[in-house]
C-alpha cells in the first residue's frame, strides 16, 4: 500500500504509508511553526491533494528558513524534508525559484540529486 499525492489528475508522489505519515506530520508541524498554509490537503484514505496555489509559497518559506538558518540542528531537520518538498514542487511544475544566492545554491544542490519521486504510474 502507498499514498498518492496529487495535483489535479496528476500524481506527483507515491510514497509508502509510513513515509507518507512522517511527511504529513512534518509538514503539519512546519505549517504551524511558520504560520503559513502548507497547501497539502487532508489524508483521504491514502490520497492527498496538493493545492498548486498554496504549496509553492509553503515550500518557498521552508527554503528561506533553511537558507537563513545558522542553527545546526534546525538545518539538519529541514534538510530531511526540504529536498522532498522541492522535488514535489518541481514534479508538479509549480515554478519554484531562488530569491537569494543561498537559496539558489540549495536548490541547485537538491536538483542535482534528481530524487526519484515514484508514483503508481511510474
Amino acid at each position: 500500500m502507498s499514498y498518492t499525492f496529487d495535483i489535479g489528475d496528476d500524481t506527483i508522489w507515491g510514497p509508502a504509508n509510513s513515509v507518507a505519515r512522517i511527511f504529513l506530520g512534518t509538514v503539519r508541524t512546519l505549517s504551524e511553526e511558520y504560520r503559513i498554509p502548507s497547501g497539502v490537503g487532508d489524508d483521504l484514505m491514502g490520497m492527498v491533494e496538493i493545492d498548486p496555489a498554496a504549496f509553492p509559497a509553503f515550500v518557498q518559506r521552508v527554503l528561506t528558513e533553511r537558507a537563513q538558518s545558522l542553527h545546526m540542528y534546525k538545518s539538519m531537520m529541514l534538510d530531511g524534508i526540504l529536498p522532498i518538498l522541492i522535488a514535489m514542487a518541481d514534479r508538479g511544475k509549480l515554478g519554484l525559484s531562488a530569491r537569494t544566492p543561498e537559496e539558489g545554491a540549495y536548490l541547485e544542490e537538491v536538483r542535482a540529486r534528481k530524487l526519484p519521486m515514484l508514483a503508481p504510474s511510474d
